[in-house]
């Protein structure tokens, strides 16, 4: 282990990365620096709840408490309500450490402060931070110290920058390609963008949430590479912005991170069923259609359709499709395949895949919010509720037409997803 001071370039330019070219160590970042100058505290009213005291940092804080779920429930076999202090405090040591090593390359970076600093600027911040080097296999037998630090004040800065040095730099850009945001923190919101989150669920900052590597217009996008531990979801999707592939979609556990237009909050269950397996029927011919359809519009041009039945092995010879588009796929000469049109063609039985898995299912569901202010009486803990999935599949309710946002984010995924919250209100 190597302790360094941090007249570094390697903070230097993590600065202007995280906050914006505008910005470095010395110069005052202002108030979005202030709305990140916290640790990872839990809630008073819920033991396992991580809470966020301002709007920006939620794209580190509810990663984490993603986590802290995933070993609570699924590694330790814990019941949130009988968490002690003790299992807490373990749970955000393996969160932060899962983390860093998802990201890790040969070498972690980590940051901290050497002493307890309140109320301090930016500049006096990057002045007296400190960057230590570890081997990702002694990581370890100091996170339990490293968790202590960054539970204080400025810790998920720390932790922020431990992201992206780990990462690297020269890394983080890369994977961020010309598409992306110059900063990972909106410099007006400050909320972290899609590049982190990515950074922190995937390991590499791309700033897109389909599957793979997509060429469109000549240019290579790299999206998601593998299936991850944690799940994400978007209200972009609903409003057809995006389309999330199924790696964030479909994740190994039954948690999810759900991303509204600024903020971002977490879903999960103990309903293991609902991670559909990577073998699925249904699921291969989505993949397929979707690599063809980049603006999730529900179509491909006919001219793509032999391309997707070859993605899929099938036979794609040009008088067989053209049969098939003008007697069945596209008798009017649209000129486009619709999805449905597709899976009944080509795919059959794949509808009834699906229902195995969806319909008529009745599960548990916790969302949390760890913004004080989005909670009753500031109280920061999980709301409940009995979800539901009914009807066929293939009778998709439109995720636009959902009464909440949440629910329209939810039926990105489940299109005939209902939720009863216990409480009231319902959550929007």
């Amino acid at each position: 282990m190597e302790s360094q001071t941090t007249a570094l370039p390697q903070i230097s330019a993590a600065c202007e990365l995280i906050w914006g070219p505008n910005f470095s160590t010395e110069s005052e970042i202002g108030n979005i620096f202030e709305q990140w100058s916290q640790g990872f505290i839990f809630s008073d009213d819920c033991k396992s709840a991580l809470v966020q005291e301002k709007g920006g940092p939620c794209a580190v804080i509810v990663p984490a408490q993603a986590y802290v779920i995933k070993h609570l429930l699924f590694d330790s076999g814990v019941q949130l309500e009988d968490v002690t202090e003790a299992q807490r405090q373990r749970a955000l040591e393996q969160a932060l450490q899962s983390i860093l090593l998802n990201i890790s390359s040969d070498t972690l970076h980590i940051v901290h402060l050497p002493l307890q600093l309140p109320a301090i600027s930016s500049v006096e911040f990057h002045k007296n931070l400190t960057l230590q080097s570890f081997n990702p296999h002694d990581l370890s037998s100091h996170i339990s110290e490293l968790t202590t630090k960054w539970g204080k004040d400025f810790g998920v800065l720390c932790f922020l920058y431990s992201i992206v040095l780990t990462r690297g730099v020269e890394d983080v850009v890369s994977d961020i390609g010309i598409m992306g945001d110059p900063s990972l923190v909106d410099n007006t919101f400050g909320h972290g963008n899609q590049s982190l989150l990515n950074l922190i669920l995937t390991g590499v900052a791309t700033p897109n949430v389909f599957d793979y590597t997509r060429n469109i217009d000549g240019m290579d996008l790299v999206g998601v590479a593998k299936k991850n531990d944690i799940g994400f979801l978007t209200l972009l999707e609903a409003l057809r912005y995006c389309k999330v592939g199924d790696f964030l979609k479909c994740p190994n556990y039954p948690i999810w991170i759900v991303g509204s237009e600024s903020h971002l909050s977490l879903l999960f269950s103990s309903e293991r069923s609902l991670c559909v397996s990577e073998d699925s029927l249904f699921k291969k011919a989505r993949a397929a259609f979707d690599t063809f359809d980049c603006e999730g519009n529900g179509f491909i041009p006919v001219t793509d359709l032999w391309k997707v039945l070859e993605k899929l092995d099938m036979f794609s010879d040009e008088g067989y499709v053209d049969m098939m588009v003008k007697e069945q796929l596209d008798p009017d000469g649209t000129g486009i395949v619709l999805f449905p049109a597709f899976i009944d063609a080509f795919v059959p039985g794949a509808w009834e895949s699906q229902d195995e898995v969806f319909q008529n299912k009745n599960f548990v569901v916790h969302h949390y919010n760890g913004l004080r202010q989005s909670n009753f009486d500031r109280k920061v803990s999980y709301r409940i509720g009995a979800a539901a999935i009914y009807m066929e599949y293939n009778q998709i309710m439109e995720a636009s037409t959902a009464p909440t946002p949440l629910l329209r984010v939810l039926r990105t995924k489940w299109p005939t997803i209902e939720i009863d919250w216990q409480s009231q209100p319902s959550i929007s």
